[in-house]
């Protein structure tokens, strides 16, 4: 029986699932589409995911080495995602700035801190700017497991996002702004204490729940991809920024992600957990907040040499007790 329901569920949205869509179908593809990701039809959100069926087709025949698909982002234009589903901030400045100085030692070919357990479950910012707030708990939630030898247990997103200066979902942040209002918070609680709403609301920390007491944080000044692989090697999962295109928002599948388009400016907070080499190519790890539809479970393998989506510009770093 489990394996009947399995099949049916699967074949149910298999027009979903293929690297080139027929536009001729486009209506099936629609109704498959808001069946598997629980939305309502619109004749305006039809047109979209149809121009966004068509820029997939575009891209997938573009660049044979990477994939795009449909996830619950094709039924929005590019800027509706901008507005709602990023939140880098990069006008936040910090008068905590470390040049980080690579160690000198030889660091391993490969490293994936979820293998050792700093990394939680991939979590998903709903239709709000709160990227930077999830980026910046991440960093936490490893730099604690990693200073104290443990596997890594959720923090709040909610607290950091609500005790961040962040006047809304539109308005974005940043990681190393958490960190420090997080310190003058007492520290970050359980997500199960103070879970996520999706939405910008007063800071309400009970400091008697604190889990995970942090004392600041500051943004390291990481002169290229050498010295950013030294520090996630040293340090462990780090709050860094990306910047996110159309071309972005429409990744699937667990190739090495080797952007094809420019992309101007960081937009976007992640948190990289890992780095490694396949074949002939060396790739990032990086965890984003999208849930679990997005890329490759909500993890991309981006290309590591080539300053791929402006990695390096930005890096952060808590620090715990």
């Amino acid at each position: 029986l489990v394996l009947i329901v399995t099949e049916v569920l699967t074949s149910q949205y298999t027009l979903l699932d293929q690297d080139y869509h027929d536009l001729d179908q486009a209506p099936q593809i629609y109704k498959q589409f808001l069946q598997k990701y629980n939305k309502e039809s619109s004749s305006t959100r039809y047109e979209i995911f149809k121009e966004n069926l068509r820029k997939i087709n575009e891209y997938n025949e573009k660049s044979s080495q990477n994939s795009y698909g449909i996830n619950h982002f094709t039924d929005l234009t590019f800027a509706e995602i901008s507005e709602c589903y990023l939140g880098f901030n990069g006008n936040f400045t910090s008068d905590n700035v470390i040049e980080y100085k690579p160690s000198g030692i030889q660091l391993p070919t490969e490293i994936d801190w979820r293998n050792q357990g700093y990394v939680t479950e991939v979590k998903n910012q709903l239709q709000c700017g709160s990227c930077f707030a999830f980026s910046a708990v991440g960093s936490i939630e490893g730099q604690y497991a990693k200073a104290h030898g443990t596997t890594a247990f959720s923090l709040s997103n909610q607290q950091a996002f609500d005790c961040s200066s962040a006047q809304n979902c539109k308005t974005g942040g940043i990681p190393h702004e958490v960190f420090q209002n997080l310190a003058g918070q007492g520290g970050s609680m359980r997500e199960a204490d103070y879970p996520y709403e999706g939405r910008k609301n007063q800071c309400r920390t009970d400091k008697s729940k604190i889990a995970v007491t942090v004392t600041g944080g500051s943004q390291l000044q990481v002169n290229d991809e050498y010295s950013l692989q030294d520090a996630l090697a040293n340090y462990g999962p780090l709050s860094i920024s990306i910047c996110v295109n159309d071309e972005v928002t429409k990744r699937r599948g667990s190739t090495i992600f080797t952007p094809t388009t420019s992309c101007p400016h960081n937009n976007h907070a992640v948190l990289l957990v890992g780095y490694g080499k396949e074949g002939e190519s060396d790739f990032w790890i990086i965890k984003n907040s999208w849930g679990l539809n997005w890329a490759e479970q909500g993890y991309v393998r981006l290309i590591r040499g080539q300053r791929a989506l402006n990695i390096g510009l930005y890096a952060a770093l808590p620090t715990v007790a």
